[in-house]
């Protein structure tokens, strides 16, 4: 398979994300164009871009990264959200909300 860019969402069991781990991510991630932001529920969550084959391995790419990139102040956390879609679908999610 071609590789494709993928818009990849982390979520991760911190709610204590202070600004500076926001930015941290924001600089280490952004050759991945890479959005620190709170879930709904509080969490902390990335949302970034990722070439791969497939959905399966943009999601695993994007997991290492995220888990990779995030402070040691964020401590051991698991990952408890993730979803996966082409930029494209992404493009077009994000221009339903423009409107």
């Amino acid at each position: 398979m071609t590789p494709q860019n993928w818009s990849v969402y982390v979520e991760l069991d911190a709610t204590d994300a202070s600004d500076d781990v926001h930015d941290e991510l924001f600089a280490v991630l952004s050759g991945h164009d890479a959005q620190p932001t709170t879930a709904d529920n509080g969490n902390f969550a990335v949302i970034l871009s990722v070439a791969a084959a497939g959905p399966a391995e943009a999601a695993q790419a994007a997991i290492d990264l995220v888990l990779s990139a995030a402070p040691a102040q964020l401590g051991d956390r698991r990952v408890v959200g993730l979803e996966v879609v082409t930029e494209a679908e992404q493009e077009r999610r994000n221009a339903q909300t423009e409107d």
